[in-house]
């Protein structure tokens, strides 16, 4: 399988961290130069704003899916390349889990666990084979990590099953792991 676009799942806020929006601007910038699309959730605000708009300054493609319920805090449609309205939040995720090859999740909140845990199940049960990695900037991951590692200790989970899912603290070791997959992204400088 070749990459060609990459979604990113992320909170609509900044978050208290300044480290959250610097490396979600710098995947942003190395979407853009590896020539991938980035797909997301269409928001203009947040980690997803920033992201979106760091793409697309750095002469990226930027595919936002947004529910028409949510329409008022969706980017302008001319900031990105394209912007998709849909009905509703199930029809959003299923558009961007067809249109993405791999999945990066940044610091988020309920809508970003809600998407994570969509793309977790639906590769458990065999409906996609795409890398799926948790970018864990300071440490934001590591209790969900242990969470997931708690359903295999405790039986729910079987151990194989954790291989859906990867966790990595920057960008390199990210792309790293996607080019096991055989996949056109080329190792970059440390972020």
């Amino acid at each position: 399988m070749t990459v060609q676009s990459i979604a990113v799942f992320m909170g609509a806020q900044f978050g208290n961290d300044p480290q959250y929006t610097v490396i979600a601007e710098k995947l942003g910038q190395i979407i853009a130069e590896k020539k991938l699309k980035l797909v997301y959730g269409g928001g203009r605000d947040g980690l997803m704003g920033a992201t979106a708009l760091s793409t697309m300054a750095h002469g990226g493609e930027v595919i936002g899916i947004t529910p028409n319920n949510l329409a008022e805090d969706a980017i302008s449609p001319e900031q990105v390349t394209r912007l998709i309205e849909v009905d509703n939040m199930s029809e959003r995720k299923d558009l961007m889990m067809r249109y993405a090859d791999a999945f990066v999740v940044l610091p988020g909140g309920f809508g970003t666990l809600e998407e994570l845990a969509q793309v977790l199940s639906w590769a458990k049960i065999g409906l996609h084979d795409k890398p799926l990695v948790l970018l864990n900037i300071n440490g934001f991951y590591d209790s969900l990590w242990a969470w997931l590692k708690e359903t295999v200790t405790n039986g729910f989970v079987a151990e194989h099953e954790l291989q859906h899912v990867q966790i990595f603290d920057n960008i390199d070791d990210t792309l790293a792991y996607m080019n096991q997959f055989n996949l056109l992204i080329h190792e970059t400088n440390d972020y």
